[in-house]
């Protein structure tokens, strides 16, 4: 019995020996963002740093223009300038994801390499355990120096370095590796998010584009004065609203405004604004409503998504939801991430019943409805409302806040959103003024 103990102890302290050097045959440092070759890299970059100074001037001529008296003639070429700046907006998209796609590539090849080299040395590990079992009679310095195979693999000495002192060594290089092996991991699904992001964003783009050259079209050959011009720009921003879903009917106009007016009494965040993030959001998240919880929602937001439909008396298999998108190309059915955003906010079931409670404490009138147009324009109200400025109009705190609605603290990622957002208000602006 004691002879099989030792036998055992040997066989593994032999492991975890055999771990170690197999480990430090890894380069642990090489586990980082792999990144495209330099000079392509750089060539990328400039290429995107010298569009967005060319849209930070188109953005400035259309500032400029704002500010001027308001007539046909300035509407028209404030449409000019923001119809140059989204085809630049576009080019600069699809750098990015080309970009993106390139980091993603890198970081998986990175992975899989590492992987194929660990396979390897665990096989011999294997190998070279089973044998040191099967010759239990062989000295573990004897097996390792009498076979080229394991003798590739750990150092060649006078004498094995004790077991015991390696241990601590051993493990904490097994703990780094499996914890940065994660990071890798989370890195790679990280930038497939952000690609996903964009191509939402390239979709909203080109229909942005094709909405902005059909309004100039209408307002140099059709319209005759300023009330046929506004008229023409409600009627746009009507088609736009028809997107979104509430439960599943068109929201007309004149809700959307009187819902905006609403919760802004409530959060003192401009209806405008309200209305220009309600405007993007139904932008990216194309099939707003066209969706069902089961194919499009992310599994771990049923029980939630479930327990609200519950408490509202609806059925969560007839309610609607965002429909899953599918712009990956990447995935086996072309479809990458999930829908599941409830109503005309958007508000994910999870995110929902953060602001559930704040929404019904401030309209005073349980329970709170993701689906109802006024709910979700508070609950969107107090979302932002929470960052500085937003309440007092400050356009910059504006483009944040709007920013941060889409990707929390990667906000600065999207100057598309933020921008749309403040462009859509202005619009909204305007036909509240005179609704």
């Amino acid at each position: 019995m004691e002879k099989r103990r030792g036998k055992l102890k040997v066989t593994i302290w032999a492991m975890i020996f055999a771990a170690g050097f197999l480990l430090s045959n890894l380069n642990l440092n090489s586990i980082s963002a792999a990144q495209d070759p330099a000079s392509a890299k750089q060539d990328l970059t400039n290429k995107i740093n010298a569009l967005r100074n060319q849209i930070n001037q188109y953005q400035d001529q259309i500032d400029a223009k704002s500010q001027k008296e308001e007539s046909l003639e300035r509407d028209i070429e404030v449409l000019d300038a923001d119809i140059k700046k989204i085809e630049l907006q576009i080019l600069e998209t699809n750098l990015v994801i080309s970009q993106l796609d390139g980091e993603v590539n890198a970081k998986q090849m990175e992975i899989d390499s590492m992987e194929k080299r660990i396979k390897a040395k665990q096989e011999i590990l294997t190998k070279f355990l089973q044998e040191l079992y099967e010759r239990g009679d062989v000295s573990v310095s004897e097996l390792v120096f009498g076979n080229k195979n394991f003798s590739d693999y750990f150092f060649q000495s006078d004498s094995l370095v004790s077991f015991e002192d390696q241990t601590k060594d051993v493990f904490d290089q097994l703990v780094s590796l499996k914890r940065d092996l994660k990071k890798q991991k989370e890195a790679i699904l990280e930038k497939k998010a952000d690609k996903e992001n964009y191509r939402y964003i390239q979709v909203d783009q080109e229909r942005s584009l094709g909405g902005e050259k059909q309004m100039k079209d209408i307002l140099i050959a059709r319209t005759k004065n300023e009330k046929d011009a506004l008229q023409q720009e409600t009627e746009k921003l009507q088609a736009e609203l028809n997107a979104i879903q509430s439960l599943g009917e068109p929201i007309a106009m004149d809700e959307a405004i009187k819902s905006a007016q609403y919760a802004s009494k409530l959060t003192s965040v401009a209806p405008e604004f309200l209305l220009g993030v309600l405007r993007v959001e139904s932008g990216l998240g194309t099939n707003v409503g066209g969706g069902r919880y089961k194919s499009d929602m992310n599994p771990n937001q049923w029980e939630t998504f479930r327990g609200i439909c519950k408490e509202l008396g609806v059925d969560p298999d007839k309610v609607p939801v965002s429909r899953r998108a599918c712009y990956n190309r990447d995935a086996k059915d072309g479809c990458g991430g999930w829908g599941g955003a409830m109503g005309p906010a958007q508000f994910m079931p999870s995110t929902w019943m953060g602001y559930k409670s704040k929404v019904e404490k401030t309209t005073g009138s349980p329970p709170a409805n993701p689906w109802d147009i006024k709910d979700s324009l508070v609950a969107m109200g107090l979302k932002l409302a929470a960052v500085d400025g937003v309440a007092s109009g400050d356009r910059k705190a504006w483009a944040k806040a709007a920013g941060m609605y889409l990707a929390g603290g990667n906000w600065e990622n999207y100057p598309w959103y933020s921008d749309r957002v403040l462009f859509y208000a202005d619009g909204f602006k305007k036909i509240i003024k005179n609704f």
